[in-house]
């Protein structure tokens, strides 16, 4: 499958991507958690309320790393029949699948090493599709988009959780100065990888988000779409929806 140009790449290959989280995996929950002070958790819950409850649904998970997003939701959603995680680092998928092991969900999750940009399923096979802190790390936005939309069922839903920048001026700075300077201290001494966390804060300084991201989300066939800030701005939540035939 070709991509197409986009304005918007990730700085590294997605090659490069793949290995650089399978060198991470091991220490990867346990940086999310002291890198975010323990917020991530909030964050991914609050795609939990905005899920269907009346009926039956299947999820899939993009850039699903160890499954705690899949881990989550399905803790609290048993009309959840059915969900699977793709991620394109077998390092971070062994981990989730050791991980499942523990759940009484157990036998309604599944994963597979895959790319966002070739979801191996064929089109309107999910009710919902939750990706978290995966986005900005595809090399193709727009066709990451575009086969969100195939694979979803007509009036399926999204859920994108990626990080943002707050609007606030000092908080902002602040923000900032934690991502430049201290978030790549921290996750080069616990991780012993420097260039993992050089990269993250370069991302998310880069990346659209807010009303230009919904924009995007719409021109690549979202009908409608909707940018939630949490916590001051430092993440968005963005949910979309397909048209309904």
């Amino acid at each position: 499958m070709q991509t197409r140009d986009t304005s918007i790449k990730a700085p590294l290959s997605r090659e490069n991507i793949q290995q650089l989280f399978n060198e991470v995996s091991s220490t990867y929950d346990i940086l999310n958690t002291i890198l975010s002070f323990g917020i991530d958790k909030y964050w991914r819950a609050r795609i939990r309320p905005f899920l269907n409850k009346e009926r039956s649904i299947s999820l899939i998970d993009l850039a699903t790393g160890t499954g705690d997003q899949l881990f989550t939701l399905l803790k609290k959603r048993r009309n959840i029949e059915s969900a699977v995680g793709i991620d394109l680092s077998e390092g971070m998928l062994n981990i989730a699948k050791k991980k499942v092991r523990k759940f009484p969900f157990k036998d309604r999750v599944h994963f597979k090493c895959a790319s966002a940009l070739k979801i191996p399923y064929e089109e309107s096979s999910f009710d919902a599709l939750t990706m978290s802190f995966g986005i900005r790390n595809v090399t193709d936005i727009d066709f990451c988009f575009s086969e969100m939309i195939r694979i979803l069922k007509p009036g399926g839903e999204a859920y994108i959780l990626e990080f943002s920048l707050p609007k606030t001026r000092w908080f902002r700075s602040l923000y900032l100065f934690y991502l430049r300077n201290v978030l790549p201290k921290i996750g080069k001494l616990l991780s012993k990888n420097a260039k993992a966390y050089t990269y993250l804060n370069k991302t998310i300084e880069s990346f659209p988000y807010g009303s230009s991201f919904c924009d995007r989300m719409l021109e690549n066939g979202f009908t409608k779409a909707k940018a939630i800030p949490l916590t001051f701005g430092i993440a968005t939540l963005y949910h979309g929806i397909k048209e309904s035939n």
